[in-house]
């Protein structure tokens, strides 16, 4: 009965890491974090992801919106996933607001708790190496 426990306890922990797990070596993550999502600077973050959709895709980012509660992918409004894993290992510091870059190793490249521009992601992914080869292959 122990281990039936455990491993309920476990399962969302499991899944959402299997979720984020899927995108390693595909897809770069932009994790926006927000005490809830009507918080203006994560709306305004969205926004700003928003009128960029064509370069968040040439750049394989993928927006994860999370909350203490629960987490949703992409930028648009969606079914909200009850979990709050992500929100507890990437917000230790229970900040209102931080967004986090992850890159296609797994690897944390930014995070900051203030509001960062498109463009500023952008060219910081442009100068990474796998970046720099994805852009020479296209050519």
């Amino acid at each position: 009965m122990k281990n039936l426990v455990f491993f309920v306890l476990l399962l969302p922990i499991i899944s959402f890491s299997q979720d984020l797990d899927k995108h390693l070596w595909k897809d770069r993550l932009i994790l926006v974090l927000a005490d809830s999502y009507e918080n203006p600077k994560f709306t305004k973050q969205l926004r700003e992801f928003n009128t960029n959709t064509d370069d968040l895709q040439e750049r394989k980012l993928i927006v994860y919106q999370i909350t203490p509660t629960s987490y949703q992918k992409g930028i648009k409004k969606s079914d909200a996933i009850k979990n709050n894993t992500l929100f507890k290992k990437y917000n230790s510091s229970n900040e209102d607001f931080k967004i986090i870059l992850i890159g296609l190793d797994g690897g944390i490249k930014l995070e900051s708790n203030k509001l960062v521009s498109a463009s500023l992601i952008f060219e910081q992914i442009d100068q990474m190496p796998i970046r720099k080869q994805e852009l020479r292959t296209k050519n």
